[in-house]
């Protein structure tokens, strides 16, 4: 989590509180620890789920709402598409494509002002930018700064002087000799991204700014550069940066990015808007709030809020409140406002006692008796992809549920069986030692025409040079006879499998699960270097789909017959 060194007295100053001990207090509410206190100075260490918090800036000025000594809406005049307004133009930038640009003028800077901006950077570069991978932030004099400005890729022989260096060096050498080049040169691939303006490279980002355009006490406007390989990520991070500037005064100036098919001004900060329901709040924590207490407390958290229905709230989300995904994460808002040691536990009205459920324990045996064989468990998601089920397997595209909305076609559907999965981990363990035994136990998602069941699977995988249907035959005897089971095995053949070398596990007739050696083509296809045997049953609702095997769909939980 992203620790931040805060003075005491700024914190004092832009909270416009004098107890220390009310900052304190606000600081655990928003998810903060003190580490330590020292020398005018206090530790804390924040969540990075709100990166508008790490500044002494934005921290004052959540703490300012929460005491409620400034519960207006924070708000920032529009940019002006029409005002003419600096330009950065973005010619043949691949590496890291998108950038965001800003202009902060009139501000007053002395050397807690740099100490602040610098933390607030690498703040903002550690949690949104994931170490300047994603994004990298570049602050500037904007009066050392000449026009033209361009952002583009040049040759690695190009020259600059970096900060804190006296020496002029080509981009290459500063990946050498640079101590940022050392620890961010892994990020450079092949092509060097550069800000250009009139008397040469002012910017190499994601390494390091040049000593030109150095801000300094007698810096009064900043010119603010981000690039980044995450377009909303680098908008987000500069609404961030730029909001938190502002708490300490200044004029805002948009710049306007010229790409070479169409334009754009940054920053955004035009407000979203989310509607919250007082009874979907009350209904998620238990508590019991009207309308008007609702307003209060969505204020205190920095939002605008305006009634536009009965019981119906119009939230106005500040810009640099990125965090805001779903209007839950309005509702975890609120309740911080209200006061976590303000609720009042309620004893249940039913007092009972706890015992491990019967699914578990049957499942700690199978993990017991499979360890104890010598197998290592491991834990794969239940997304995946529906190549991964069936093409990869050998068998034609089934009836696989779906995502509706997938963000990647990496993670597109439910598995309906966990095989593919153990294949997958093996396909990225062929560096490993051999004889390779793994297990997992985890669910799986079968629809039907009408409905969909969801069961708990076990399945076993070994990867040997002489991995044979009898090695997964002896696990299944000996892990039945532990569990006091009795099974029996019919020859089957499926695509995934070699011919004749494949069965279906049965107990008192009812099939179960599926077991043989992974056919040649399928380990091809997952670049497998050595045979696989497999097992797989079901311990939880049975339903497993096999082809031409008729199974009966057992809606009872058959857990505790098993024990």
């Amino acid at each position: 989590m992203p620790t931040l060194s805060l003075d005491i007295n700024d914190l004092m100053k832009f909270s416009r509180l004098e107890s220390v001990e009310k900052i304190f207090y606000a600081i655990r509410q928003f998810k903060g620890e003190i580490k330590n206190v020292e020398g005018g100075e206090v530790v804390v260490e924040l969540e990075p789920d709100r990166p508008d918090l790490l500044s002494v800036e934005g921290l004052s000025r959540a703490i300012r709402n929460f005491f409620g000594i400034e519960l207006s809406y924070t708000t920032y005049a529009p940019l002006s598409s029409n005002k003419p307004c600096v330009e950065v133009h973005v010619k043949d930038a691949q590496t890291r494509p998108y950038i965001a640009c800003a202009i902060i003028r009139n501000l007053t800077i002395d050397g807690a002002f740099i100490k602040s901006l610098m933390n607030m950077q690498e703040a903002l570069h550690i949690t949104l930018g994931r170490n300047r991978r994603k994004v990298a932030i570049g602050i500037h004099d904007y009066d050392k700064i000449t026009p033209p400005i361009i952002y583009t890729e040049v040759s690695g022989d190009e020259r600059m002087i970096p900060l804190d260096m006296e020496e002029e060096l080509s981009l290459r050498e500063i990946l050498i000799k640079h101590p940022k080049g050392k620890a961010y040169s892994a990020l450079i691939k092949g092509a060097y991204p550069v800000y250009i303006d009139g008397k040469g490279i002012f910017s190499f980002p994601p390494i390091i700014n040049g000593a030109r355009t150095r801000v300094n006490e007698y810096t009064r406007n900043l010119f603010i550069e981000l690039t980044g390989i995450d377009e909303k990520a680098v908008e987000q991070t500069l609404n961030v940066l730029v909001c938190n500037i502002l708490e300490r005064g200044g004029i805002l100036e948009g710049v306007s990015i010229k790409y070479p098919n169409f334009s754009k001004i940054t920053p955004d900060l035009t407000p979203k808007q989310m509607h919250v329901n007082v009874e979907m709040f009350n209904k998620l924590t238990g508590l019991r709030i009207n309308l008007n207490e609702a307003l209060t407390l969505l204020r205190r958290m920095g939002y605008g809020a305006e009634v536009v229905n009965h019981g119906e709230v119009k939230v106005i989300i500040p810009p640099y409140r990125v965090d805001i995904l779903h209007p839950v994460d309005i509702v975890e808002d609120m309740l911080i406002s209200y006061g976590y040691e303000n609720i009042t536990p309620d004893l249940p009205s039913i007092m009972t006692v706890g015992k491990p459920s019967l699914i578990e324990v049957l499942e700690g045996k199978i993990r017991g008796i499979l360890i104890g064989m010598g197998f290592q468990e491991v834990m794969t998601f239940t997304l995946t992809n529906i190549a991964n089920q069936t093409t990869l397997m050998n068998i034609a595209n089934t009836n696989v549920l779906k995502l509706a909305n997938p963000v990647s076609e990496e993670y597109n559907c439910y598995r309906f069986w966990i095989t593919p999965n153990l294949l997958r981990f093996l396909s990225q363990n062929n560096h490993s030692a051999y004889p390779q035994k793994i297990f997992e136990i985890g669910y799986v998602a079968i629809p039907s025409e009408d409905d969909i069941y969801v069961q708990r699977n076990t399945a076993i995988a070994i990867s040997a040079s002489r991995a044979t249907f009898t090695d997964a035959k002896e696990v299944l005897v000996s892990l039945m006879d532990g569990l006091g089971v009795e099974v029996s095995l019919e020859q089957y053949s499926h695509p995934s499998f070699i011919s004749g070398r494949t069965a279906v596990v049965k107990v008192k007739n009812r099939c179960i699960g599926l077991m043989g050696e992974i056919h040649p083509k399928v380990l091809i296809n997952f670049n497998i270097e050595m045979p696989v045997s497999i097992l797989e049953f079901t311990h939880c609702q049975p339903t497993f789909p096999l082809k031409g095997v008729k199974v009966k769909t057992f809606k009872d939980d058959l857990t505790a017959k098993w024990l």
